[in-house]
Protein backbone atom coordinates (compact mmCIF):
# COMPACT_ATOMS: atom_id res chain seq x y z
CA UNK A 1 0.00 0.00 0.00
CA UNK A 2 0.96 3.57 -0.35
CA UNK A 3 0.27 6.79 0.80
CA UNK A 4 -0.06 9.76 -1.80
CA UNK A 5 -0.06 13.45 -1.10
CA UNK A 6 -1.77 15.30 -4.23
CA UNK A 7 0.14 18.49 -3.11
CA UNK A 8 3.73 16.65 -3.56
CA UNK A 9 2.25 15.52 -7.00
CA UNK A 10 0.89 12.53 -6.46
CA UNK A 11 4.09 10.63 -5.56
CA UNK A 12 5.25 7.92 -3.48
CA UNK A 13 5.76 9.25 0.09
CA UNK A 14 5.75 5.78 1.99
CA UNK A 15 6.55 2.10 1.02
CA UNK A 16 4.89 -0.32 3.31
CA UNK A 17 7.63 -2.63 2.44
CA UNK A 18 10.45 -1.07 3.44
CA UNK A 19 10.13 1.21 6.27
CA UNK A 20 7.53 0.76 9.64
CA UNK A 21 3.88 0.63 8.82
CA UNK A 22 3.25 2.54 11.76
CA UNK A 23 5.16 5.75 10.37
CA UNK A 24 2.37 5.96 7.76
CA UNK A 25 0.05 6.65 10.83
CA UNK A 26 -0.76 10.14 10.31
CA UNK A 27 -3.57 12.39 9.62
CA UNK A 28 -5.73 12.16 6.35
CA UNK A 29 -4.63 14.88 3.01
CA UNK A 30 -7.80 16.19 3.16
CA UNK A 31 -8.36 16.42 6.97
CA UNK A 32 -9.93 20.34 8.07
CA UNK A 33 -9.93 20.45 11.76
CA UNK A 34 -11.93 22.96 11.99
CA UNK A 35 -13.95 24.41 9.76
CA UNK A 36 -17.16 27.24 10.56
CA UNK A 37 -19.57 27.95 7.78
CA UNK A 38 -21.69 30.48 8.49
CA UNK A 39 -25.02 31.27 5.78
CA UNK A 40 -28.06 34.50 5.97
CA UNK A 41 -30.37 36.21 4.38
CA UNK A 42 -32.20 39.16 6.18
CA UNK A 43 -34.75 41.34 4.63
CA UNK A 44 -34.24 44.52 6.33
CA UNK A 45 -37.55 45.57 8.55
CA UNK A 46 -38.19 49.10 7.11
CA UNK A 47 -41.20 50.88 8.22
CA UNK A 48 -44.54 51.20 6.12
CA UNK A 49 -44.76 54.79 7.35
CA UNK A 50 -44.55 58.05 5.52
CA UNK A 51 -41.68 58.40 2.95
CA UNK A 52 -39.76 54.78 4.18
CA UNK A 53 -43.57 53.29 2.92
CA UNK A 54 -42.27 54.02 -0.88
CA UNK A 55 -40.10 52.13 -3.31
CA UNK A 56 -36.99 53.80 -2.33
CA UNK A 57 -36.73 52.30 0.76
CA UNK A 58 -38.71 49.09 0.67
CA UNK A 59 -37.79 45.49 -0.60
CA UNK A 60 -34.02 45.64 0.79
CA UNK A 61 -32.39 42.67 1.57
CA UNK A 62 -28.42 41.25 2.21
CA UNK A 63 -27.34 37.77 2.61
CA UNK A 64 -24.21 36.06 2.46
CA UNK A 65 -21.36 33.11 3.91
CA UNK A 66 -18.70 32.88 5.88
CA UNK A 67 -15.86 30.53 6.55
CA UNK A 68 -13.30 29.84 9.07
CA UNK A 69 -11.21 26.52 8.45
CA UNK A 70 -7.76 25.51 9.10
CA UNK A 71 -5.30 24.78 6.22
CA UNK A 72 -4.64 21.24 4.98
CA UNK A 73 -1.90 18.99 6.23
CA UNK A 74 1.45 18.53 4.08
CA UNK A 75 4.98 16.85 4.55
CA UNK A 76 8.81 17.90 3.69
CA UNK A 77 10.86 15.74 1.72
CA UNK A 78 14.00 15.25 1.30
CA UNK A 79 14.16 13.77 -2.53
CA UNK A 80 12.75 12.82 -5.43
CA UNK A 81 13.63 8.76 -4.67
CA UNK A 82 13.65 7.09 -1.62
CA UNK A 83 16.54 4.59 -0.37
CA UNK A 84 14.58 2.01 -2.30
CA UNK A 85 14.68 3.57 -5.87
CA UNK A 86 11.74 5.62 -7.15
CA UNK A 87 9.10 4.09 -5.38
CA UNK A 88 8.96 6.64 -2.43
CA UNK A 89 10.18 9.96 -1.19
CA UNK A 90 12.17 10.08 1.50
CA UNK A 91 11.33 12.66 4.28
CA UNK A 92 14.08 14.72 6.03
CA UNK A 93 15.44 14.71 9.41
CA UNK A 94 13.75 16.94 11.91
CA UNK A 95 16.07 18.84 14.04
CA UNK A 96 13.45 21.28 16.39
CA UNK A 97 11.64 20.36 19.68
CA UNK A 98 8.19 20.03 17.73
CA UNK A 99 6.10 20.37 14.56
CA UNK A 100 5.26 24.04 16.31
CA UNK A 101 8.66 24.88 16.60
CA UNK A 102 9.00 24.52 12.84
CA UNK A 103 6.74 27.54 12.09
CA UNK A 104 7.94 30.90 11.17
CA UNK A 105 6.73 33.77 13.21
CA UNK A 106 4.44 36.59 12.03
CA UNK A 107 1.35 37.20 9.89
CA UNK A 108 0.62 35.02 6.75
CA UNK A 109 1.65 37.74 4.66
CA UNK A 110 4.92 38.46 5.74
CA UNK A 111 5.71 34.42 5.77
CA UNK A 112 4.61 33.38 2.25
CA UNK A 113 8.47 33.10 1.08
CA UNK A 114 9.12 31.18 4.50
CA UNK A 115 5.87 29.72 5.99
CA UNK A 116 8.74 27.06 8.09
CA UNK A 117 12.15 27.35 9.36
CA UNK A 118 14.30 25.15 6.95
CA UNK A 119 17.15 24.99 10.21
CA UNK A 120 14.63 23.02 11.87
CA UNK A 121 15.12 19.90 8.73
CA UNK A 122 18.14 18.23 7.68
CA UNK A 123 18.79 16.16 4.08
CA UNK A 124 18.55 12.76 4.88
CA UNK A 125 22.17 10.70 4.07
CA UNK A 126 21.69 8.92 0.34
CA UNK A 127 22.23 5.39 -0.01
CA UNK A 128 24.81 3.88 -1.81
CA UNK A 129 24.37 1.42 -4.50
CA UNK A 130 20.38 1.42 -4.90
CA UNK A 131 18.33 2.49 -8.08
CA UNK A 132 17.05 6.08 -8.34
CA UNK A 133 18.33 9.44 -9.18
CA UNK A 134 20.24 10.72 -5.55
CA UNK A 135 17.93 7.74 -3.81
CA UNK A 136 17.58 8.69 0.00
CA UNK A 137 17.15 7.17 3.57
CA UNK A 138 13.97 7.77 5.01
CA UNK A 139 14.27 10.75 8.05
CA UNK A 140 12.16 11.21 11.13
CA UNK A 141 9.91 13.77 10.31
CA UNK A 142 6.02 12.33 10.36
CA UNK A 143 3.98 12.47 7.43
CA UNK A 144 1.04 15.42 7.60
CA UNK A 145 2.85 16.98 10.57
CA UNK A 146 2.52 20.47 9.20
CA UNK A 147 -0.50 22.49 8.22
CA UNK A 148 -1.23 25.00 5.31
CA UNK A 149 -1.96 28.52 6.61
CA UNK A 150 -6.03 28.85 8.44
CA UNK A 151 -8.32 30.29 5.69
CA UNK A 152 -11.45 32.41 5.69
CA UNK A 153 -13.98 33.93 3.40
CA UNK A 154 -16.55 36.88 3.01
CA UNK A 155 -18.87 36.71 0.43
CA UNK A 156 -22.06 38.88 0.42
CA UNK A 157 -24.94 40.25 -1.26
CA UNK A 158 -27.38 43.44 -1.54
CA UNK A 159 -30.57 42.95 -3.19
CA UNK A 160 -33.29 45.23 -3.92
CA UNK A 161 -37.01 44.42 -5.76
CA UNK A 162 -39.03 46.91 -7.27
CA UNK A 163 -43.37 45.92 -7.06
CA UNK A 164 -44.86 47.18 -10.48
CA UNK A 165 -48.73 46.51 -10.01
CA UNK A 166 -49.45 43.26 -8.46
CA UNK A 167 -48.23 40.84 -10.26
CA UNK A 168 -44.67 42.43 -11.39
CA UNK A 169 -41.80 42.23 -9.36
CA UNK A 170 -37.88 43.97 -10.84
CA UNK A 171 -34.89 42.26 -8.90
CA UNK A 172 -31.86 44.04 -8.62
CA UNK A 173 -28.90 42.53 -6.96
CA UNK A 174 -24.85 42.93 -6.32
CA UNK A 175 -22.87 40.15 -5.51
CA UNK A 176 -19.30 40.64 -3.27
CA UNK A 177 -17.39 37.69 -3.79
CA UNK A 178 -14.03 37.98 -1.29
CA UNK A 179 -15.62 41.47 -0.34
CA UNK A 180 -12.59 42.28 1.64
CA UNK A 181 -10.24 41.48 -0.94
CA UNK A 182 -8.12 39.54 1.20
CA UNK A 183 -5.18 37.21 0.17
CA UNK A 184 -6.49 33.29 1.19
CA UNK A 185 -2.89 31.69 1.02
CA UNK A 186 -2.64 28.03 -0.01
CA UNK A 187 -0.47 25.53 1.70
CA UNK A 188 3.64 25.56 0.67
CA UNK A 189 4.29 25.00 -2.84
CA UNK A 190 7.71 23.83 -2.16
CA UNK A 191 8.10 21.23 0.05
CA UNK A 192 11.37 19.79 -0.44
CA UNK A 193 14.37 20.30 1.62
CA UNK A 194 16.86 19.80 -1.05
CA UNK A 195 16.25 22.88 -2.95
CA UNK A 196 16.17 25.24 0.30
CA UNK A 197 16.27 28.46 -2.05
CA UNK A 198 12.18 28.18 -2.10
CA UNK A 199 11.29 25.59 0.45
CA UNK A 200 8.58 26.47 2.43
CA UNK A 201 7.32 29.37 0.07
CA UNK A 202 3.77 30.22 -0.73
CA UNK A 203 2.92 31.26 -4.06
CA UNK A 204 -0.73 30.69 -4.47
CA UNK A 205 -4.01 31.44 -3.20
CA UNK A 206 -6.94 29.66 -2.75
CA UNK A 207 -9.60 31.94 -4.32
CA UNK A 208 -9.50 34.84 -6.63
CA UNK A 209 -9.08 38.46 -5.31
CA UNK A 210 -12.65 40.55 -4.91
CA UNK A 211 -15.08 39.86 -7.67
CA UNK A 212 -18.26 41.88 -7.72
CA UNK A 213 -21.08 40.68 -10.11
CA UNK A 214 -24.35 42.38 -10.60
CA UNK A 215 -28.20 40.90 -11.33
CA UNK A 216 -31.33 42.26 -12.92
CA UNK A 217 -34.15 39.73 -12.42
CA UNK A 218 -37.94 40.24 -13.68
CA UNK A 219 -41.13 38.62 -12.47
CA UNK A 220 -44.53 38.15 -13.35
Amino acid sequence: MNITRNGQGGANLLDFGNINPALARATGDLDRRHRLTISYSYDLPIPKSGIFGTQVFQGWSISGITFFQSGLPFTPTASAASAWGSRGIATPLFLCSSPEAAYTSGSVQSRVSQYLNPACFADTVAAPNVAGTTPRNYGNTPRNAFRGPFQQDWDFSIAKKFTIHERHEIGFRTDFFNIFNHPVFRSPSSVAITTPGTFGQITQTVIPARIIQMGLRYDF
